[in-house]
């Protein structure tokens, strides 16, 4: 049998040794254990990153909390999992929220900031209740900046029309709302008392409380006080090397018994003896044997942790032509199309699109089309 012994804290616990010495150990319990260290490691990292406005190195450690909290059984001795879960979903729509090429919806036209509207509302239990306010007008404030400031302008009467449905707006913001998409005026002052930023800061803000609430971080704990007596230990052997400089060695003083002790107080301390686990619990690594334990996993949330898709503006625009069959165009798109042309002029895509409804079309599209229509003689 193996003996783990390590002094640090677990979960909030006092100092304490844990040490293992049975043969008839779970493997499927001690895998819960050690995932939901990770769990709560990858979580204090996201919101690091997030603090630090690191995106790309956000987005990697995302994709490793998400494979590992959604394949994790719930467990018993913690509730906070799915809370975290919910957290970081809203964290990575935030994080994209400036970004109009990225999608976490189904639905094409709902943005980052617009699918975390809701997202937020779910964690109202546990915000301050100011504070929870502050950041929901924010995010409706920004969803409609971001569109106006972009030059999409019809975006901006979208997402408009789609917080006065999905959301209780107050109609003095609604008016000035409207007044600001109308204009398109991406400087008027409610932008300015409501940026992007304060939305950024009013969340670190939501983070730290949330934090101090938490449990503590057990490998974060475990792996400082390691990195502590190593530095520790290499300080005391450099002073020690300085000294024997000075002052000749006795003979007894390299014996192997005495270096055999100059371990890592910290790492784990294993004696051999017996096999931790039986034999028994190895054969949960089989294929076959996992097969039959199988159950279907419960869901946290029913939101997605990551992108559906981040495709730019252009790449989307040759996917849309080649990967998906062709849409028939109707007259109300044809006299759409012409009235953008007499207004813009001919190659001026980008803003037809954001001034007309194609639904879903691509600039691509719209030139095609034109060039149809010219050749037939019918613009």
């Amino acid at each position: 049998m193996f003996v783990f012994n390590i002094n640090v804290k677990m979960e909030g616990t006092s100092n304490e040794v844990i040490s293992s010495t049975t043969d008839k150990t779970n493997l499927t319990e001690v895998e819960g254990v050690v995932q939901s260290w990770m769990i709560d490691y990858y979580f204090a990292s996201l919101c690091r990153l997030f603090r630090d406005r690191s995106a790309l190195e956000f987005r990697k450690i995302l994709k490793l909390f998400e494979s590992i909290v959604d394949d994790l059984e719930p467990c018993s001795h913690r509730s906070d999992h799915p809370t975290q879960r919910t957290i970081c979903c809203f964290l990575a729509r935030v994080m994209d929220g400036e970004n109009l090429g990225v999608r976490y919806d189904h639905v094409s036209r709902i943005t980052p900031l617009m699918s975390a509207l809701p997202i937020w509302e779910s964690l109202k239990e546990v915000s301050d209740s100011d504070l929870h306010a502050k950041i929901k007008t924010l995010l409706i404030v920004q969803s409609v900046a971001v569109c106006v400031k972009n030059g999409k302008s019809q975006l901006a009467k979208e997402t408009l029309q789609w917080l006065e449905k999905e959301t209780e707006l107050p109609a003095k913001l609604q008016g000035k709302l409207t007044t600001i998409v109308s204009k398109k005026d991406a400087y008027d002052q409610l932008l300015m008392n409501f940026t992007f930023n304060q939305l950024l800061e009013n969340i670190d803000t939501f983070l730290d409380t949330f934090s101090q609430e938490c449990s503590s971080v057990f490998l974060l704990e475990a792996a400082l006080k390691v990195v502590q007596a190593r530095h520790e230990r290499s300080e005391k052997t450099s002073s020690e090397q300085n000294g024997s400089e000075k002052t000749p060695s006795s003979p007894d003083s390299n014996r192997p018994e005495e270096n055999e002790e100059q371990v890592d107080p910290l790492v784990l301390n294993i004696r051999p003896k017996r096999k931790l686990l039986s034999k028994q619990t190895h054969d949960l690594w089989k294929p076959e044997s996992a097969k039959k334990g199988q159950t279907l996993r419960k869901r946290t949330s029913i939101y997605k942790v990551s992108r559906r898709s981040s495709i730019s503006s252009d790449l989307q625009s040759n996917v849309t032509v080649t990967s998906q069959p062709r849409r028939k165009w109707t007259e109300k798109e044809d006299r759409k199309l012409k009235a953008g042309v007499r207004k813009y002029g001919e190659g001026k895509w980008r803003m037809i699109l954001n001034d007309f409804d194609f639904d879903n079309r691509t600039g691509v599209n719209l030139k095609d089309r034109w060039r149809i229509l010219k050749k037939t003689g019918d613009c």
